[in-house]
């Protein structure tokens, strides 16, 4: 009692302090340091690392990575010719990317030096996979899906058909990762073992239909529904069986992939310029005009709000590109527009900052509202690091990124993704904070989490009133991030496990 009583008091006294304004940033402003430049267009979305590094290919045939505050960590200039696939980064942060030479890289996600490249017989523009076990899935223009060990040494091929029709779009795995999908450019949807590569089922569209190519990655609902875009003009739903549910027509091509919130409703953008928000059953809810969408999916942040990047401008202002913001009743909130077009599909950070890219070549930051959605199917490839496989949004991530100390004053921190902010080491295991008193990390569990709130008086149950105050490791051991720490300089975390502070290299 005598503790909660001197916190009460300490309580008072922060009362009187004053503190410097911080002036935030609107959802769709452009954020310090960005844009970022590469020496060419940029075709594929970037991905987000565990660390919350950003990568991106160009077709200036370089592989970039930048921090989040802008800054370069590498660059690799090995690859052949463009590179227009979007990356993915596996769990140990290694970055695999497609190239136009025929190649498949995996790059060292920490210096960026090449680990090894596995060929194929044609070009890749699609986006690779990473099954449970590790397996990396890449399909290629020759028509093969290669199963690849982390090591790079082929497991297994599988020829899409007997005319082996080029796999443009990426392949993802279903909720379990027992079935992998893809699509082709003579309108197949396969679904294969990925232990083995063998074939489970094909829906093919009818041959009556001349354009069918299906041009990006399908995307998976909670419920096993595979929903793929096609060139004639529609979209498709498809059971775990490999029937079809249903199909939506639009008036222009869908060459970007859907993608699915939790209550089946299913999000996508047609080349007739509008959004379409369906329902489970395949009715319409609604549509929003936002512009011509070639290859740019949409991302559905945890707000329910879904970004889009569209062609905009005309013959006299010339060729632009609008970053647009739809609620989930489809009404606008804001727009970005910037020179230039953009096929570039948005990412979204953990503190629902928006990454894009555009023909330009700059990758763009824009302050968001949310981070990514963590249930559906959120966006392109499923999840940040664009796996292909949605559960590795939540069970195989590391730990997600905390943004730098922004001011520091008299001892107090003012933190960006604590709360409202302002906190201070006091005595560890307390950390005190502005709004919330003291928060108290040690002898904690899942279920145990508790800080006092010296503002209203009593202790509160952290994951209810403070949800973004602890981050579950994959180990499912609770930590708190220690303020005054950044990526820089080494993040620590106090692990209820060992009862202590540890790095991060000694959590893995």
């Amino acid at each position: 009692m005598k503790r909660k009583d001197a916190f009460l008091s300490i309580a008072q006294m922060l009362g009187s302090l004053t503190l410097p304004l911080m002036v935030a940033a609107a959802p769709g402003d452009l954020l310090p340091g960005w844009p970022v430049m590469t020496d060419d267009i940029i075709f594929g979305a970037p991905a987000i690392g565990p660390g919350g590094e950003v990568v991106i290919g160009s077709q200036d045939r370089g592989v970039y990575s930048f921090n989040p505050d802008g800054s370069p960590r590498w660059t690799y200039v090995g690859a052949g010719d463009w590179i227009d696939s979007s990356p993915t980064i596996g769990a140990d942060g290694t970055v695999y990317v497609g190239c136009w030479d025929n190649f498949f890289y995996a790059l060292d996600g920490h210096s960026g030096s090449l680990k090894w490249k596995f060929e194929t017989g044609s070009l890749i523009t699609a986006s690779a996979a990473i099954g449970p076990d590790g397996t990396i899935y890449i399909g290629s223009f020759d028509g093969y899906m290669y199963a690849l060990t982390p090591q790079g040494q082929q497991k297994w091929a599988f020829g899409a058909g007997t005319g082996l029709s080029p796999i443009g779009g990426g392949a993802v795995l279903n909720h379990a990762g027992d079935t992998l999908y893809f699509g082709t450019d003579d309108g197949e949807l396969y679904a294969l073992d990925p232990s083995t590569g063998s074939l489970r089922w094909v829906y093919r569209i009818s041959d009556l239909i001349t354009v069918r190519e299906i041009p990006s990655a399908p995307s998976v609902g909670v419920d096993g529904t595979i929903y793929f875009g096609c060139e004639n003009n529609r979209v498709y739903a498809i059971e775990p069986s490999g029937t079809l549910r249903w199909s939506f027509p639009t008036t222009g091509a869908v060459r970007s992939s859907p993608i699915a919130k939790s209550d089946g409703t299913v999000y996508f953008a047609s080349q007739d310029g509008y959004l379409y928000a369906v329902d489970d059953l395949g009715f319409q809810l609604w549509e929003t005009f936002v512009g011509d969408v070639f290859y740019c999916s949409p991302a559905l942040d945890a707000l329910g709000n879904i970004i889009i990047g569209s062609y905009a401008g005309n013959s006299v202002t010339g060729a632009a590109t609008i970053f647009t913001s739809v609620d989930s009743a489809g009404t606008q909130q804001w727009e970005h527009l910037i020179q230039g077009l953009n096929d570039s599909s948005p990412n979204i950070a953990p503190d629902g900052s928006i990454y894009i890219g555009a023909h330009d070549g700059f990758l763009y930051k824009l302050e968001g509202s949310a981070p990514l959605d963590k249930a559906g199917w959120p966006r392109a490839q499923g999840n940040r690091r664009q796996t292909g496989w949605f559960s590795d949004l939540t069970t195989l991530e590391l730990v997600d990124y905390f943004p730098a100390i922004a001011v520091s004053q008299d001892g107090w921190a003012f933190v960006p993704w604590f709360g409202t902010g302002w906190l201070r080491d006091s005595e560890l295991p307390w950390i005190q904070h502005l709004d919330h008193g003291y928060v108290f990390l040690s002898g904690a569990s899942a279920g145990s989490i508790y800080f006092f709130d010296s503002t209203m008086g009593q202790w509160l149950f952290a994951p209810a009133a403070a949800p973004n105050y602890y981050y579950c490791f994959q180990s499912a051991s609770w930590l708190y991030h220690w303020q005054g720490t950044t990526v820089s300089t080494g993040r620590w975390f106090f692990d209820f496990g060992q009862d202590k502070w540890v790095t991060e290299a000694e959590l893995k």
